[in-house]
């Protein structure tokens, strides 16, 4: 049995886990539910002053969801969505939907953080997550598309569905005999 070095695992790419959208729309309600709820307490923190309820939900989502870069490319033949994982997400923490004309990106991560200051020095549980659904410019052939991780980029090779081609149909010639 061959044993390799972390640094050759991380020159393989790991393919990620595929799940259905359901699934995954399900996680986006939830997600949305937690931001609705932080957006809400700081909302309240703020002594419920109006008119800062966008600035109270963008500073929620920050705070829940981790923000990443990330592409979307069109080729000739397929549609390619890279992605810069941060905290080194790994391929089994991440699911995947893709369908005809939409991609959805979750994963989601627990830390132990040592935290120090006034309070005693403690260890706290915390979760990063991300969560991105991208609407695609063209039908994407979903059982083709491949998805791998490598040194903490994520790569899904989307291709096209090929054009169905309508056979030319032979016109005859219209006789002008009477």
């Amino acid at each position: 049995m061959r044993e390799e070095t972390v640094a050759q695992q991380g020159e393989a790419a790991t393919p990620v886990q595929w799940v259905t959208a359901d699934i995954l729309l399900h996680r986006k309600t939830e997600i949305d539910v937690m931001i609705a709820r932080r957006a809400f307490e700081l909302f309240e923190g703020r002594g419920g002053g109006h008119g800062h309820d966008v600035d109270d939900w963008i500073t929620a989502e920050v705070e829940l969801l981790r923000p990443y870069r990330h592409d979307l490319k069109e080729s000739a033949g397929a549609v390619v969505f890279h992605a810069e994982l941060p905290c080194s997400f790994t391929p089994d923490q991440l699911n995947v939907s893709v369908e005809p004309r939409r991609l959805i990106v979750s994963g989601e991560r627990e830390l132990e953080v040592t935290c120090v200051g006034d309070v005693p020095t403690h260890e706290e549980k915390r979760t990063q997550r991300i969560f991105r659904m991208e609407e695609l410019p063209v039908d994407i052939d979903p059982a083709r598309t491949t998805a791998k991780v490598k040194y903490d980029v994520l790569e899904i090779v989307m291709p096209k569905v090929a054009a169905v081609s309508k056979p030319r149909e032979k016109t005859k010639a219209a006789s002008s005999r009477r």
